[in-house]
């Protein structure tokens, strides 16, 4: 299984990897931890090992926001509040917009010409 794999975004290259739920930066004291964790200064993201798919897919998801929007320069306030947000709906989110976008069909694209 691949643990570490880069990632273009915008003109950052970001690395991501599975981190072992035991590492010091998921848990930096003990009564806190980070299913994911995004280093600026790194351009990494860090997801903790051993989650179930659900958990890590909504944890991926939260961490990529923070990363799109700080290689598109973007600062956002309530930004965490929105990495949430989109983290645990983002994937109803784009299937919905799959499901509308097929639907339509060619319709939707015809508009452009």
């Amino acid at each position: 299984m691949v643990k570490i794999m880069k990632i273009k975004i915008h003109n950052d290259v970001w690395k991501v990897k599975l981190v072992d739920a035991n590492a010091k930066k998921m848990n930096p004291d003990p009564d806190s931890y980070n299913f994911g964790l995004t280093e600026y200064k790194e351009l990494l993201i860090s997801i903790m090992d051993g989650r179930s798919e659900s958990v890590t897919r909504s944890t991926l998801i939260h961490e990529l926001v923070h990363a799109f929007l700080f290689s598109y320069g973007h600062t956002v306030e309530g930004e965490e509040a929105m990495c949430d947000f989109f983290g645990v709906h983002g994937d109803e989110i784009i299937d919905l917009t799959n499901q509308i976008i097929e639907r339509w069909g060619d319709r939707c694209l015809q508009s452009k010409k």
